[in-house]
């Protein structure tokens, strides 16, 4: 059943709205007579009729019946009659009646009625009802209804007598809009009538218009101790109505609205007078909870056992109620709530535990709530599994905003063998806008070592996000007067930037900076990945194309940086302007036959490069400056393509290359070089740097000629039952012949020649040597033919649990290549070194990988290469010089579908090895969680099961090297993976093993415990100068980060 109702003033039947209706238990006749105190009374024809001090009385058929002293009376047809100082009666044929000192009323007949001394009521039969000293109401068939004290209301539907203290108003309908406290309804048997109340309405519309204490929009009387909305409420079971108490009592599924404020509960019980609610639960035949009251107003939304609320003052009080407060749960006994939302709450829990019996929580014997933002205690305890912890707080204070906010970084504290006791991390954090923040954090070391973080993300939504940190740090080794007492000073920069690809089409900028010092990392940084890496690689990039134009820039700064040997490169920055490829001859609407010319293609390119090649301590001098390289070069090549049949091509070329730097290098010859190094005179080339714009280029003409066929090899086999259908060989040879002329002519002077030996022999050197862009090549006639060939294999084969019976292709040799080439103007060693690389996938899983190199050539007794053939010296047909080789397989992935296989093989019955009769499971039914490890690992059937979640991925290198004389092999194996102990249980791990150094690579073991609420981690190094363990367990929310156990022996303490 649905009700809506307001709570007005002090009524049992409230304020209506326009548009409902009351529904009786009887048909009433058409007349409405009323008393006003001072009320104009408007006709159905919206005639005004009189205005009265007291009362005015108009029947039905539009004659006014009497009126009072002082009263101006105006007819039908709109004659105003005469003022009299008493009583005007005027009849339906419009002749006016004898002035009465009191009341005169006329029938239909003509004849005059008695005068009484109050008030007389005709029915619409014209018959004159029994007169009584108040007020009588008659029905159609002339029954007189109860008497009334006041004044009676009949409306046109129906019969609807009812007593009010000031006013009632008619529309034009004739339907009565409002009632008001003390109202009596009667049938015509004077039975009691039981008002039903359908379709949320309960009162009809008005088009009259009234005053009292307020008025709202609707024209309605409102109390001004009213509430201000509407109150909705249903259920799925039964409402009682009590008139007296004024109370509504709602059972099962019972539901509340207000507003905004949404109330559910087994029970409800409204009480109309107040505007209060009760809500309650039930417990059904087990036990159990059922119906416990839920409150919600916008995100607010919270549980309790019972809720007294008032939607007037806005203020309530709840028991045993639960609320969410961000990724925490506030359990309290008795909960009061203010108007302003804020909530005082008394022997409460706080936990981000959300079980049912939390397994930890902090107990809070008094705290204030403001929701949305923070929780404020007093004196607050830890208790686990409810057993109080000699933890106490002497306050708290829990931010669960859903937007950041300013405010303390909390530091951690611990304990180092070498730096002495510490606080990490502690600072402010800004939260300047919704755009960006400010972090800055500091660690403090009592041997005097300290860093200083500034960290800030910002995002602009649809347009780019990224974020900056910047750490110092001041680091003292042990303590003054001690051997191994040092200081030094590190840093590190990193920045990330990207730009939403929507934000600017044709444009993008992106920055990914990782630089630090060379000590930053094994002084302050507790991640192997960092201590692993030898290279960082930064760079800060810009490009632009330009739609509907082949044309495209971009520009870059970029940073490598080798923490090993301190070296870095920088680039600033570095850019290029490409022109793609454009067919210049070739007309847009081509007319008649293609000529050859319209397949000459050319393209530019324009690059620039300022660079930097400097050790990490001396980026920030002076002197970095001085040794920058700066370069600008730009080529544009004309190239043409004939293929006179398949597989052959001829591409004649030519190729303008022109370079511009700011200082190029003079060599000279200096018998009286004193080296400072050696403290002594040696003889040698010198280097002598000239500043100043220089500019090169070189036409280069090339012609090359290609022959790239395809050669298929099918080998079938007829055998049934085989699994194999056909076996394909794919080999592709290639032959490839490049020439250039020599054409010096068209070249810059960019060589020199220098006397290099006390002999005086001489030798030619580029002006533009060790450049950024080195020294365009030149015109001196060059040729080379190239030689190479690349296999692939492939098979169909047939799978043994497929039913389609269609083959699948599988790549038994992913590639088998080999490749050389010939110089043909060289004077000795014409032919390269050969290489032979090899690669294959075997069962999707095994990565297979292999290269060498071998020379054709000799050696000298130096070890270095002569233009003598390796099988003359008695090498063999060729030497080799170098291989390499890596495998690596998934071990889980590749045992998978045999896992799966034996599972269900040991489900079938079949015994395996790993049978324990009687075991756990045995009898059926899952084995339970707290047994050992060796019992858990059992099927319903009690086998072993081998389908643990699982994983284990090997590699192993191999690489052999021998240039010369000198040979090194180096070799390694490594091992990864992880296993499910149990399902809340992880074990991972990564290995390896050196065979050189014939020791153990870093190794890392770690163990995990998913404790619900909680999580317990335990990584542990054992060797290398990382050795060190950590154990913690801690609160799985990020509001609880802090609340943790944590000890650990750090890799600081090794040296």
């Amino acid at each position: 059943m649905t009700i809506f109702m307001p709570l007005l003033l002090q009524a049992t039947l409230l304020a209506q709205e326009p548009g409902r209706s009351v529904t009786t238990g009887k048909s009433l006749p058409d007349t409405l007579l009323m008393t006003l105190p001072d009320t104009v009374v408007k006709s159905d024809s919206a005639t005004v009729l009189m205005t009265l001090p007291d009362t005015v009385v108009k029947s039905d058929s539009a004659t006014v019946l009497m009126t009072l002293p002082d009263t101006v009376v105006k007819s039908d047809s709109g004659t105003i009659l005469k003022s009299l100082p008493d009583t005007l009666v005027k009849s339906d044929s419009g002749t006016i009646l004898k002035s009465l000192p009191d009341t005169s009323v006329k029938s239909d007949s003509g004849a005059l009625s008695k005068t009484l001394p109050d008030t007389l009521v005709k029915s619409d039969s014209g018959a004159l009802p029994k007169t009584l000293p108040d007020t009588v109401v008659r029905s159609d068939s002339g029954t007189i209804l109860k008497s009334l004290p006041d004044t009676l209301v009949k409306s046109d539907s129906g019969t609807l007598p009812k007593t009010l203290p000031d006013t009632s108003v008619k529309s034009d309908s004739g339907t009565l809009p409002k009632t008001l406290p003390d109202t009596v309804v009667t049938g015509l048997n004077e039975e009691d009538l039981s008002p039903a109340f359908v379709n949320d309405t309960l009162f009809p519309g008005t088009s009259g218009t009234i005053t009292d204490t307020s008025l709202t929009k609707t024209g309605l009387i409102i109390s001004s101790d009213a509430v201000d909305e509407p109150i909705v409420y249903n259920s799925d079971g039964y409402m009682k109505t009590d008139m007296r108490s004024k109370k509504v009592s709602l059972v099962e599924n019972a539901r509340v609205t207000y507003g905004t404020i949404q109330l559910t509960a087994d029970s409800i019980v409204l009480d109309m007078e107040t505007g209060s609610v009760f809500a309650t639960f039930r417990r059904d035949s087990t036990g159990k909870a059922v119906g416990l009251p839920v409150y919600k107003d916008g995100s607010e939304e919270f549980e309790s056992e019972e809720l007294n609320y008032n939607f007037k003052s806005k203020k309530g009080v709840i028991r045993n109620v639960t609320t969410e407060q961000e990724g925490g749960f506030l359990q309290s006994l008795t909960t009061k709530r203010h108007d302003d939302g804020t909530l005082h709450v008394n022997r409460s829990k706080f936990t981000t535990c959300d079980a049912d019996e939390p397994h930890f929580y902090l107990s809070l014997p008094r705290a204030k709530v403001y929701p949305g933002e923070k929780i404020v205690s007093g004196p607050a305890y830890m208790v686990v599994a409810d057993i109080p912890l000699p933890l106490v707080l002497p306050f708290g204070f829990f931010p669960v905003q859903q937007k950041r906010a300013s405010g303390i970084v909390m530091p951690k504290y611990g304990q180092e063998a070498r730096r002495g006791y510490f606080l990490s991390n502690g600072g402010y954090y800004f939260a300047l806008s919704d755009y960006f923040d400010l972090k800055l954090t500091g660690t403090l070391y009592t041997n005097g070592t300290w860093l200083a973080d500034a960290a800030t993300s910002y995002r602009l939504r649809y347009r780019f996000s990224g974020s900056f940190s910047f750490s110092y740090a001041n680091n003292v080794t042990s303590y003054k007067g001690l051997p191994d007492y040092g200081k030094n000073t590190n840093y590190r920069i990193s920045w990330s930037h990207s730009q939403d690809a929507k934000a600017n089409p044709g444009s993008r900028f992106s920055a990914s900076v990782n630089m630090s010092s060379s000590g930053y990392d094994k002084n302050n940084s507790y991640e192997v990945a960092d201590h692993v890496t030898t290279t960082r690689q930064s760079s800060i990039s810009y490009s632009k194309t330009w739609s509907g134009a082949p044309v495209s820039f971009s520009t870059s700064i970029n940073q490598s940086q080798n923490v090993q040997n301190k070296t870095m490169m920088l680039n600033l920055p570095r850019g290029s302007l490409n022109v793609s490829r454009i067919y210049p001859f070739k007309p847009k609407k081509l007319v008649g036959k293609s000529k050859w010319y319209h397949d000459i293609t050319t393209q530019y390119t324009a690059s620039f490069e300022n660079k930097i090649n400097t050790y990490d301590s001396l980026l920030f001098t002076s002197a970095v400056w001085k040794s920058m390289q700066n370069g600008f070069k730009h080529e544009i090549p004309l190239s043409l393509q004939f293929r006179p049949f398949n597989n052959f091509s001829i591409s004649p070329s030519l190729r303008y290359t022109g370079v511009l730097y700011t200082q190029q290098i003079h060599k000279r010859w200096d018998p009286d070089y004193y080296d400072e190094r050696r403290n002594m005179v040696v003889p040698s080339v010198v280097n002598d740097t000239v500043r100043g714009v220089t500019y090169g280029h070189a036409l280069v003409p090339t012609v090359s000629a290609s022959f790239n066929p395809s050669i298929y090899g099918t080998f079938a086999f007829t055998k049934k039952g085989s699994g194999i259908e056909a076996i394909r060989h794919v080999m592709k040879p290639s032959v490839s012949f490049s020439y250039s002329p020599e054409a010096d002519k068209l070249s810059s002077d960019m060589y020199r020649t220098v006397q290099y030996d006390t002999v005086g022999r001489m030798r030619t050197y580029s002006i533009y040597e060790g450049s950024v862009f080195g020294t365009p090549s030149t015109g001196n006639r060059s040729g080379s033919v190239a030689f190479s060939l690349s296999n692939i294999v492939e098979a169909k084969v047939y799978s043994r649990n497929d039913t389609t019976g269609k083959p699948r292709k599988i790549k038994l040799i992913d590639n088998l290549s080999l490749n050389t080439s010939y110089n043909l103007f060289s004077d000795s060693l014409n032919w390269s070194p050969v290489n032979i690389s090899f690669r294959t996938t075997l069962a999707q899983n095994i990565n297979i990988q292999a290269s060498s190199s071998f020379s054709i050539y000799g050696m000298n007794a130096t070890g270095g290469a002569v233009n003598e053939l390796a099988i003359r010296q008695g090498l063999g047909l060729a030497r080799m010089t170098g291989f390499n080789m890596s495998f690596d397989l998934d071990l889980g992935q590749l045992l998978g579908n045999k896992n799966k296989k034996q599972q269900s093989g040991g489900q079938g019955g079949q015994m395996s090895t790993g049978r324990q009769p009687g075991g756990p499971g045995a009898q059926g039914g899952a084995a339970p969680d707290n047994l050992p490890l060796s019992n858990r690992n059992l099927d319903e059937f009690g086998y072993v099961r081998f389908d643990v979640p699982w994983s284990l991925r090997m590699a192993y290198n191999f690489s052999y090297s021998k240039p010369g004389l000198r040979t090194n092999i180096s070799q390694a194996m490594t091992m990864s993976g992880d296993l499910k102990l149990t399902p809340k249980m992880a074990l991972t791990y990564n290995t390896g093993y050196d065979f050189r150094q014939k020791e153990i690579t870093m190794t890392r073991v770690g163990i995990s415990r998913d404790l619900h609420c909680w999580e317990m981690s335990f990584s542990w190094i054992p060797t290398g100068y990382m050795k060190s363990w950590n154990f913690t367990i801690r609160a799985k929310a990020s509001m609880l980060q802090d609340l943790k156990y944590e000890r650990r022996k750090d890799y600081h303490e090794n040296y």
